[in-house]
């Protein structure tokens, strides 16, 4: 009960499903009671240096981090790789208690460069228990539930960094600046008590320890990274971003320096100005933060940073020298406000596509070594600028520019990337079974090869003119040819008298070695085209073709194969006619067959009303598709044509698919825009596989996507009924049926997605939304979101997410609302 009231007001703050609670909010004050600790030790840090070694020589203070923290790296990847997680996270924790507490007893003696080592050890601290706690976050959560829940972990951060800054700067000058360290002792113990539990919780993603054959060292990890453009991607943008911090934060060091002489008053400056700074970055984080990553992106939250800082570092040339204070806070609070809050949240959601085989060691190894690496790089520009050259203010300016410049191309390129890494997560599950079918099987000769055996039992007419088109192929292997040939010469020697009849007669001898030579169907072709054997037929044809009794059905049969064989005129013509009508099916087929041979424009008609008959639709598709584009008008107008029988306007849409050409695809897209629900699951299938046949084709976004809206509105309608049958509990049958519907709208969404949306991005997110497992559904749902219009992305998000079914119905009724009261259809505007 506690917990579903917990549930119940956290859901009205965040985004968060029952399960996630307990997880949540340990991260939630974990990351509060390090964030309160971290923001006691920084303004300490930074007013006992100043105190005892000046800010002139912050460099020095930079480049000591830089060098020491490989052993730190070193260090956390091996206690990462050779201890559980719990543990590494306690004997961390651990370590800095009891240096905290050295450390206050040992400022006692006044030494001066102990700040400098308290200096690289407030640093360590920060990097570790932010990497770890990310680390944690890491362990729990799949790329859509961090995005979702990542402004609820960081506003914890957050407010522990303005209770941290308050502490500071209103007990620095009660307790003095080195006894503000005692507090922090008993914070991180708290911390202890939260990693019990956190050890505790269930579906963590923590991996066990690699073989000790197997372990890896940080040149091993660099490597790693190296030869992947992602993570090298990720290193290069941390990179920038500390060079680019570490610029301003001198510059701004510099100016309080100079501005603040008296160390309590410093430290007291520090702790007000870094209130300030957490609070404007956590109202920056609740109300911007969750909002940019949601509705515009990734791309956006990374861009925003290098703007801003471009646009502050500029401003220095248009400040006067009395107002470099106020410069200097504004260009520090906007490189920490978003450093704080969108920064952060953005930097870690790059880490979570990441494989875990690589994930953590990487993580440790950018967060900790490469950041002070670039740190370290930065204080040998600022000794060589600043104590060097002796660059001004302004000048160091000028390099901050560069490397913003830099940091923004870097941005652009992860952007790509990332994509790039979400999709490696989401493995094809199964193959479009059209496509299989169409590369790997002949599927016309596999049909005249059924058909020639087949008619073999029949008609020794029909076998030989059977015979003839197989070995026209040219694709039959020898195995084939051995079932096939079984006394075929005797075989095709009888046909043809029979066919004669009366008339002349031809020598089998001819045909006696036929199937072991490679020009046999030409023999049989000049058969037929004597005009002895035409003369005989003609008349026989015509005959048989008035002859509608069951007793000449055979004999039809042949009539209506013979006809494909010959050259069309007025008689052929007539003939054929006559079988396309005919009553048997059988025969019926023969005629479709010699039409597909003949493609004269008057047996269309004909042909186009065999697709209301189940026993010869499937023939007549063929038929009508080897006309190719030139019936597509023709096939369009009997489509849209309501009076026409429905199973005949079904199988319309299939053979315009079939053409695989742009005009089809236009047509299609035209009938669609009707939203005529007797033909739309067959339009939507056929323009699904046109895109399967002919990738070049465009399809247009104004005509699929209100269509794509639709059927999310016929979802949210299903849901929303079964929500009332669960409720109302009137029956299993019904619920599966509405169940079975909902799949069938869904599969229409995505095969119109692809459409218009990157096939291969939407298939694979449509396939692991199937499979259903919580890690594919989430990397599915980050896919989309990163490939998809925002607006659309959200209306899909209530069909596709794990949710009890309540909470489905209720945001579909939402949605349904919104969409009906603004009319709301994602047009071009909203693509990207």
């Amino acid at each position: 009960m506690s917990q579903n009231k917990t549930y119940s007001l956290l859901s009205r703050l965040v985004d968060i499903r029952p399960e996630e609670v307990t997880p949540s909010l340990l991260m939630f004050f974990y990351f509060f009671l390090i964030q309160v600790s971290a923001y006691i030790i920084e303004p300490v840090k930074i007013s006992l240096y100043l105190r005892w070694l000046t800010a002139d020589r912050l460099p020095y203070a930079y480049l000591l981090s830089a060098l020491l923290i490989g052993l730190a790296v070193a260090l956390n990847s091996e206690l990462l790789q050779r201890t559980r997680r719990a543990y590494y996270l306690a004997f961390s924790l651990l370590f800095f208690i009891s240096t905290l507490i050295l450390f206050w007893f040992l400022f006692r003696i006044h030494w001066p460069w102990l700040s400098l080592i308290y200096w690289f050890w407030s640093d360590l601290f920060m990097v570790t228990t932010t990497t770890q706690f990310w680390i944690m976050v890491n362990d729990l959560y799949h790329p859509h539930q961090a995005r979702r829940l990542i402004g609820f972990l960081v506003s914890g951060g957050l407010l522990g960094g303005v209770s941290g800054a308050l502490l500071a700067s209103r007990l620095a000058r009660h307790l003095g600046t080195e006894n503000l360290l005692l507090i922090c002792p008993v914070l991180l113990l708290f911390c202890l008590v939260i990693i019990f539990f956190y050890s505790r919780l269930p579906g963590k993603e923590e991996k066990q320890s690699a073989p000790s054959g197997a372990r890896s060292t940080p040149l091993t990890t660099w490597r790693e990274i190296r030869s992947s453009r992602y993570l090298s991607l990720l290193a290069a943008i941390v990179a920038m971003g500390m060079i680019i911090t570490t610029l301003v934060d001198f510059q701004f060091v510099s100016v309080v320096g100079s501005r603040f002489a008296e160390q309590d008053a410093r430290t007291s400056f520090l702790g007000s100005f870094l209130t300030v700074l957490l609070v404007f970055s956590y109202l920056l984080h609740v109300t911007m933060t969750t909002r940019i990553l949601r509705q515009s992106g990734l791309r956006l939250a990374l861009l925003i940073a290098p703007v801003f800082l471009l646009l502050g570092s500029l401003a220095i040339f248009f400040v006067p020298a009395i107002y470099m204070i106020y410069w200097a806070v504004i260009i520090k609070g906007t490189d920490k406000s978003l450093s704080y809050s969108l920064n952060q949240s953005v930097r870690e959601l790059l880490y979570v596509p990441v494989s875990p085989e690589i994930k953590y060691r990487a993580k440790v190894f950018i967060d900790m070594f490469v950041s002070k690496f670039a740190k370290g790089f930065s204080s040998i520009i600022l000794l060589v600028s600043f104590t060097l050259l002796h660059f001004s203010l302004k000048q160091i300016s000028l390099v901050t520019i560069a490397f913003i410049l830099l940091w923004f191309m870097f941005n652009l390129e992860i952007a790509r990337e990332y994509v790039n890494t979400v999709k490696k997560n989401l493995k094809i599950k199964w193959q479009d079974a059209n496509l299989v079918i169409s590369e790997n099987i002949d599927l016309d000769l596999t049909k005249l090869v059924f058909d020639t055996l087949e008619s073999k039992k029949r008609s020794s007419v029909l076998y030989a003119m059977n015979l003839m088109d197989l070995l026209k192929t040219e694709k039959l292997s020898p195995e084939l040819k051995k079932i096939i040939s079984y006394k075929a010469d005797e075989v095709l020697a009888r046909s043809m008298d029979s066919m004669l009849e009366s008339g002349g007669s031809f020598s089998a001898t001819d045909l006696d070695r036929a199937l072991e030579q490679e020009d046999l169907g030409q023999d049989i072709e000049q058969i037929m085209s004597l005009d002895v054997y035409r003369e005989v037929m003609k008349g026989y044809i015509d005959r048989i073709s008035a002859d509608r009794s069951s007793e000449t059905e055979t004999s039809r049969m042949e009539a209506a194969k013979a006809l494909g064989l010959m050259e069309p005129d007025p008689a052929v013509s007539r003939n054929l006619k006559r079988l396309l009508t005919d009553d048997s099916p059988d025969v019926a087929k023969y005629a479709l067959e010699s039409a597909a041979r003949l493609k004269q424009r008057e047996f269309v008609p004909l042909i186009i009303r065999h697709l209301g008959r189940a026993s010869t639709r499937e023939e007549a598709r063929r038929t009508l598709a080897s006309y190719g584009s030139r019936i597509i008008g023709t096939l369009k107008d009997y489509l849209s044509d309501k009076e026409e029988d429905l199973n005949l306007r079904k199988a319309i849409p299939d053979i315009l698919a079939q053409t695989g050409t742009q005009r089809a695809a236009d047509l299609l897209s035209l009938e669609l825009k009707k939203q005529d629900e007797d033909v739309e699951a067959e339009i939507i299938e056929a323009l699904h596989r046109l895109r399967s046949r002919n990738p070049r084709i465009v399809f247009q976004k104004e005509l699929i996507l209100p269509e794509v809206t639709r059927q999310i509105k016929q979802s949210y309608w299903l849901i929303i009924k079964l929500n009332e049958f669960k409720e109302k509990k009137e029956g299993w049958l019904p619920f599966q049926d509405l169940e079975a519907s909902l799949a069938m709208h869904l599969k229409r969404i995505f095969e119109l997605l692809s459409l218009i949306y990157p096939p291969d991005e939407i298939s694979r997110a449509y396939q692991n939304i199937c499979q259903g497992t919580r890690k594919s559904l989430d990397y599915s749902i980050e896919l989309l979101d990163n490939i998809l219009p925002k607006e659309l992305s959200l209306l899909l998000l209530p069909i596709i997410e794990d949710l009890p079914l309540e909470a489905r119905a209720k945001r579909c009724q939402k949605l349904l609302k919104q969409l009906e009261k603004s009319m709301l259809e994602p047009g071009p505007a909203t693509g990207r």
